[in-house]
């Protein structure tokens, strides 16, 4: 059976349950959802795909020097803080205490 097959036959199935007694959630509620590999990022295990890419040599060489974890690993779990720090809501930013200071006068 082809996956859209699967997927209609999973929708259809949605169908008969009743979700009247489920409250809506509110815009808070909503805005704080987090996909499930940044709630429990122990438990993730994303599919890993091959590519080719330049790097600068003397970064290469650095990562390679320390024989700890595969380099590839180490420049993979870089990247992957990078993307996490930058899709936060804050992106990595704390609100400055003085400012609620500010807001506050």
């Amino acid at each position: 059976m082809s996956m859209e097959k699967n997927r209609d036959t999973d929708i259809r199935g949605f169908m008969g349950i009743d979700f009247s007694d489920i409250p809506e959630m509110t815009d808070e509620q909503l805005g704080e959802l987090k996909p499930s590999h940044l709630r429990n990022p122990e438990n993730y295990r994303p599919i890993k795909k091959k590519i080719c890419m330049y790097i600068d040599a003397d970064i290469l060489e650095w990562y390679k020097e320390d024989g700890k974890r595969g380099y590839q690993t180490r420049i993979n779990q870089v990247l992957r803080q990078n993307m996490v720090h930058e899709s936060s809501p804050t992106n990595g930013k704390s609100k400055d205490v003085s400012d609620e200071k500010e807001e506050d006068s």
